[in-house]
Protein backbone atom coordinates (compact mmCIF):
# COMPACT_ATOMS: atom_id res chain seq x y z
CA UNK A 1 0.00 0.00 0.00
CA UNK A 2 1.12 3.68 -0.88
CA UNK A 3 1.86 6.42 1.04
CA UNK A 4 -0.77 8.00 -1.07
CA UNK A 5 -3.60 5.56 -0.29
CA UNK A 6 -2.61 5.46 3.13
CA UNK A 7 -2.37 9.01 3.75
CA UNK A 8 -5.83 10.12 3.59
CA UNK A 9 -7.21 7.16 5.79
CA UNK A 10 -5.07 8.15 8.74
CA UNK A 11 -6.20 11.81 8.69
CA UNK A 12 -9.60 10.93 8.49
CA UNK A 13 -8.59 8.53 11.38
CA UNK A 14 -7.20 11.31 13.45
CA UNK A 15 -10.07 13.80 12.37
CA UNK A 16 -12.40 11.01 13.71
CA UNK A 17 -10.89 10.49 16.77
CA UNK A 18 -9.46 13.69 18.90
CA UNK A 19 -7.69 11.87 21.53
CA UNK A 20 -5.76 10.48 19.19
CA UNK A 21 -2.54 12.11 19.52
CA UNK A 22 -0.59 9.99 16.43
CA UNK A 23 -0.56 7.67 13.61
CA UNK A 24 2.22 6.02 11.97
CA UNK A 25 2.06 3.59 9.29
CA UNK A 26 5.53 1.60 8.48
CA UNK A 27 6.64 -1.53 6.57
CA UNK A 28 7.47 -4.51 8.53
CA UNK A 29 10.81 -3.82 9.37
CA UNK A 30 9.66 -0.53 10.85
CA UNK A 31 10.53 2.20 8.01
CA UNK A 32 7.98 4.44 7.77
CA UNK A 33 5.71 5.28 5.20
CA UNK A 34 3.23 8.35 6.51
CA UNK A 35 3.77 9.72 9.99
CA UNK A 36 1.68 12.27 12.11
CA UNK A 37 1.72 13.13 15.50
CA UNK A 38 0.43 16.18 17.72
CA UNK A 39 4.03 16.68 19.42
CA UNK A 40 7.65 16.37 18.34
CA UNK A 41 8.26 12.23 18.00
CA UNK A 42 10.55 10.04 16.20
CA UNK A 43 8.13 8.08 13.96
CA UNK A 44 11.42 6.23 13.14
CA UNK A 45 12.00 4.84 16.82
CA UNK A 46 8.74 3.89 17.25
CA UNK A 47 7.94 2.41 14.11
CA UNK A 48 10.89 0.11 14.69
CA UNK A 49 9.95 -0.77 18.59
CA UNK A 50 6.01 -1.72 17.59
CA UNK A 51 7.63 -3.96 14.25
CA UNK A 52 9.88 -5.58 17.00
CA UNK A 53 6.82 -5.91 19.33
CA UNK A 54 4.79 -7.43 16.44
CA UNK A 55 7.64 -9.64 15.42
CA UNK A 56 8.15 -10.65 18.77
CA UNK A 57 4.32 -11.50 19.14
CA UNK A 58 4.00 -13.73 16.13
CA UNK A 59 6.71 -15.60 17.26
CA UNK A 60 5.17 -16.18 20.35
CA UNK A 61 1.95 -17.32 18.15
CA UNK A 62 3.70 -19.45 16.27
CA UNK A 63 5.03 -21.42 19.29
CA UNK A 64 1.36 -21.70 20.86
CA UNK A 65 0.35 -22.51 17.83
CA UNK A 66 -2.59 -19.67 16.95
CA UNK A 67 -0.61 -17.82 14.54
CA UNK A 68 0.31 -14.22 13.64
CA UNK A 69 -0.89 -11.59 15.98
CA UNK A 70 -3.62 -9.33 14.46
CA UNK A 71 -3.16 -6.17 16.77
CA UNK A 72 -2.53 -5.07 20.49
CA UNK A 73 -2.98 -2.15 22.62
CA UNK A 74 0.07 -1.58 25.28
CA UNK A 75 -0.77 0.89 27.83
CA UNK A 76 1.51 3.18 29.11
CA UNK A 77 2.20 5.44 32.05
CA UNK A 78 1.14 8.13 30.25
CA UNK A 79 -1.30 6.44 27.51
CA UNK A 80 -1.91 3.97 24.99
CA UNK A 81 -0.24 2.30 21.54
CA UNK A 82 -2.94 0.69 19.10
CA UNK A 83 -0.87 -1.45 17.09
CA UNK A 84 -2.26 -3.17 14.46
CA UNK A 85 -0.56 -6.04 11.71
CA UNK A 86 -0.39 -7.16 8.45
CA UNK A 87 1.52 -8.89 6.16
CA UNK A 88 2.28 -5.77 4.26
CA UNK A 89 1.89 -3.15 7.29
CA UNK A 90 2.53 -1.91 11.07
CA UNK A 91 -0.22 0.58 12.00
CA UNK A 92 0.41 2.83 15.07
CA UNK A 93 -1.99 4.62 17.03
CA UNK A 94 -0.83 6.85 20.06
CA UNK A 95 -3.21 8.21 22.61
CA UNK A 96 -2.87 10.45 25.75
CA UNK A 97 -4.47 8.79 28.88
CA UNK A 98 -8.06 10.05 28.36
CA UNK A 99 -8.39 8.42 24.98
CA UNK A 100 -9.11 4.92 26.74
CA UNK A 101 -12.45 5.56 25.85
CA UNK A 102 -11.72 5.60 21.98
CA UNK A 103 -9.29 2.37 22.15
CA UNK A 104 -11.89 0.40 20.47
CA UNK A 105 -12.47 2.77 17.46
CA UNK A 106 -8.83 3.37 17.04
CA UNK A 107 -8.25 -0.32 16.70
CA UNK A 108 -11.07 -1.19 14.78
CA UNK A 109 -10.29 1.21 12.20
CA UNK A 110 -6.36 0.36 12.04
CA UNK A 111 -7.65 -3.27 11.22
CA UNK A 112 -9.76 -1.80 8.48
CA UNK A 113 -7.38 -0.02 7.25
CA UNK A 114 -4.38 -2.79 7.38
CA UNK A 115 -6.45 -5.55 5.55
CA UNK A 116 -6.73 -2.79 2.38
Amino acid sequence: MSKEQIEPKLAQLMDLVPECEGLIAADQDGNVIVGQTLTEMDHGKIAKACSKILSDSNTLGGDLGKGNVKNTTIALEGGYAVIAGSKQLVLIALAGTDGRASLGLLKRNLISISNL
